[in-house]
């Protein structure tokens, strides 16, 4: 299968998921992070947070290292081998890409 544009969720330098469909790949970046959010309620025993409760549990989560962004990459003409350099820098093998597809 050839793919062009792809939509990855990245997580610590990591390829998380990866979709062609760019909505598919920010609902499972909002469901990861509302996952960590969680996550640090419960740990702080907290079951009914207040708007600066959520941000600072937002903040600790991503801190944790629960953090995931969706970047638009496109892989067209590349093969497995080659890497792609996201806007941070970061470069990501193109057969993580393809892995999670």
């Amino acid at each position: 299968m050839k793919y062009n544009t792809v939509y990855i969720v990245i997580n610590e330098g990591e390829v998380a998921y990866a979709s062609e469909d760019k909505e598919d790949a920010e609902a499972y970046a909002d469901t990861k992070g509302y996952e960590a959010r969680e996550r640090v309620l419960n740990e702080w025993g907290n079951d009914d947070p207040s708007d600066e409760d959520i941000g600072e549990a937002d903040l600790q989560a991503g801190m944790d290292g629960d953090f995931y962004e969706v970047e638009k990459v496109n892989i067209s003409g590349k093969s497995e081998d080659d890497t792609i350099e996201l806007s941070d820098g970061t470069e990501i093998d193109v057969s993580d890409i393809i892995e999670k597809l």
